[in-house]
């Protein structure tokens, strides 16, 4: 028998197969599809599913063939923020906004937005207020399409969507709900305040679960062409980063994780939840984890958007050639840096005091030491908050493949770095996830 991971990325959908004595097989993938409307980007979720079926059905035929049947499934995606809204049928009634855009004009209150951003509302929810959130899509979505709002019975992410459509159950992961900012991060209970605030019912939202918890069999009619074992079962996933951080915490166990993609995203493992005024005013995420009443706190940082536009501006968009740069350079002239994320400003990052004869390399230097320091100082914090006695980090994602970036990060940490093999970190950890559960189900049973 094998276990599928699903992976529900921003530019691909990828899956995994975990035989049943842990041998992980070749990764295989497809473009996710995406629609434009208003020059805006939706991903729509008959597109995304049809576009897995057939990846799953090719997969099964071929990488996967020899393992037999198909035992459990899981899937990991992107963050809440990307929802459908779906009618009592489960059909689309709106698309999901791609997380990276906003609509033009804000839909929820100035008074609501700064109420959700307080200190005291961070306590409850484990984040601040983003513009890409729950709150303030669905407040666009009744305020500019009341017709579909009517229609609306529940507020879907991806990973609740594909379980559904698999099983007919809805459920929701626990690293997935708190994003809504519409639930108790601690008990995972609907916070009475914001749904009264924001005029909806706890209804809204798929029934909670747990990571690794049975969603439900897998329908015969689901998968066509997939063989699928007796009592073959859905296994709830969560939040791409947990599952990668969990896949790769099973290779070389850490409490630090650092995934860079577009976005830098750092991580620290804790039983604490300690929301206090540091991580407010930082803004760091607290998410649960994989394991029962365990918090992952993260702090996202646009890194690989950064590194991007330094190529574009300084090397043609050569990233050979600017780490090369980087690799010349034993630290950054005196070119002042701020991020907008330190500031609040606007665009990316800001290079100050810039002097006759700075190279190209010197400022591309200049930018990831400030970010490599300000990522460190960040981490700091969460292992203060989260009473973490760092040893060392594991990193994840293309970036950190580079040996000029892991060499420069190590410079900057001072602490032991190890990078991770692992290709496809989220699907693997997802069919590692229901393979583990399945597993767990057969000895109880």
């Amino acid at each position: 028998m094998w276990f599928l991971g699903i992976d529900i990325g921003t530019t691909h959908l990828k899956v995994v197969g975990v035989l049943e004595n842990g041998e992980v097989l070749a990764a295989q993938r497809c473009r996710t599809p995406f629609s434009e409307r208003d020059g805006l980007t939706f991903h729509e979720g008959e597109a995304i599913w049809q576009a897995l079926v057939g990846l799953i059905g090719d997969y099964a035929r071929h990488a996967s063939a020899a393992g037999g049947l198909l035992a459990g499934i899981s899937v990991g995606t992107f963050g809440q923020e990307e929802s459908l809204a779906v009618d009592a049928q489960g059909n689309q009634t709106w698309p999901s906004l791609a997380w990276w855009q906003n609509y033009a004009a804000p839909s929820l209150s100035a008074d609501d937005s700064a109420w959700l951003d307080t200190p005291e509302h961070y306590a409850i929810s484990g984040l601040r207020l983003r513009s890409n959130q729950t709150p303030e899509r669905l407040s666009h979505l009744r305020k500019h399409h009341p017709d579909r709002w009517r229609k609306t019975d529940k507020w879907v992410d991806f990973g609740s969507y594909v379980m559904w459509r698999l099983t007919g159950n809805w459920c929701v992961s626990a690293s997935q709900i708190n994003h809504s900012q519409c639930f108790d991060v601690r008990s995972l209970k609907p916070h009475g305040a914001t749904f009264e605030r924001l005029a909806l019912e706890p209804s809204l939202f798929p029934r909670i679960a747990e990571t690794g918890e049975h969603c439900g069999e897998i329908s015969n009619s689901a998968l066509p062409g997939v063989a699928l074992a007796p009592g073959a079962a859905v296994y709830v996933g969560g939040h791409d980063q947990i599952m990668g951080a969990y896949a790769v915490q099973s290779t070389r166990p850490t409490d630090v994780f650092d995934s860079i993609g577009t976005s830098e995203y750092l991580m620290t493992i804790s039983r604490l939840y300690q929301p206090e005024a540091i991580a407010w005013q930082l803004g760091i995420d607290y998410e649960r984890s994989w394991r029962a009443g365990e918090f992952m706190m993260g702090y996202a940082n646009p890194s690989g958007k950064i590194i991007q536009t330094l190529s574009e501006l300084f090397f043609a968009g050569d990233f050979d050639r600017l780490f090369q740069a980087l690799a010349m350079q034993q630290g950054g002239e005196e070119v002042r840096v701020s991020l907008a994320q330190e500031s609040g400003g606007q665009g990316l990052f800001t290079l100050h005091d810039v002097e006759a004869g700075a190279t190209p390399g010197s400022m591309v230097c200049s930018v990831l030491d400030h970010i490599a320091f300000h990522m460190r100082h960040v981490l700091a914090h969460m292992c203060e908050l989260g009473a973490i006695n760092v040893q060392d980090a594991v990193l994840m994602g293309s970036l950190f493949q580079r040996e000029e970036m892991l060499a420069h990060r190590s410079r900057c940490w001072g602490m032991p770095l190890f990078v991770s093999e692992l290709a496809e970190p989220v699907a693997t950890g997802a069919a590692t996830i229901a393979r583990e559960a399945w597993l767990d189900r057969g000895v109880s049973a």
